[in-house]
């Protein structure tokens, strides 16, 4: 019973080292970002109380203590060990898979363009700012403001932080910074967006958008 129990393990094992290895080749080729998220998906997916590769070796190791349990009790410390193991794996490093699957579904922060390159194509602040206090004068009483007027406004106040930001006058730099700060908050609202970085980074990035469009 022994020799063919060990020799399916052994088929077992091999067959999944197999497998690995050529998605190790796989991984090692290259892979482009829609192909990043679906590996990490395949080794670790939460849905469903966790599948993927990672939660089914963790139930192997825990199948493992319960064996080590039943057959030579007295192990006790080898049964912690392997109930850990499995716990790691299934937990701790399966939510870092998560994690990291997750945040490669957002832009990093060097993806977002710098102030230079969002408002390259921008008009001059005077005239936005004539332009948001007309479109605010004009809004009927009681009315939310379009997204444009709300991006505008928060492109504005970012532009003017920014350069409240080189004058050296801490009060003054403040004060508009978290006036720009709570108008990139307002935007992202009204967009419904999770905040997932520096709100006036989203900013920026939606403003080149709407712009390079206009």
């Amino acid at each position: 019973m022994s020799r063919i129990v060990q020799h399916r393990i052994t088929t077992s094992t091999d067959t999944i080292r197999a497998g690995l290895d050529d998605l190790l080749r796989e991984v090692r080729i290259g892979l482009d970002a829609a192909d990043q998220r679906h590996l990490l998906r395949r080794l670790y997916d939460p849905a469903n109380g966790g599948t993927g590769l990672l939660p089914i070796l963790a139930e192997v190791l825990t199948a493992a203590s319960v064996a080590v349990g039943e057959w030579q009790p007295n192990h006790e410390a080898a049964i912690e060990a392997l109930d850990e193991a499995a716990t790691y794996i299934a937990d701790s490093a399966g939510q870092r898979i998560n994690t990291a699957r997750n945040l490669l579904t957002r832009p990093a922060e060097k993806d977002w363009p710098t102030p230079e390159q969002a408002y390259a194509k921008a008009p001059s602040t005077i005239s936005e700012i004539g332009w948001t206090a007309q479109a605010a004068a004009d809004r009927p009483f009681g009315t939310e403001g379009t997204r444009e007027f709300w991006l505008r406004k928060a492109a504005l106040l970012d532009r003017i932080a920014l350069t409240d930001g080189t004058t050296d006058t801490d009060e003054s730099s403040g004060d508009a910074t978290e006036t720009a700060d709570r108008a990139a908050r307002r935007l992202m609202d009204v967009d419904d967006a999770a905040v997932i970085c520096d709100p006036r980074h989203y900013v920026r990035q939606q403003y080149a958008l709407w712009n390079n469009h206009q």
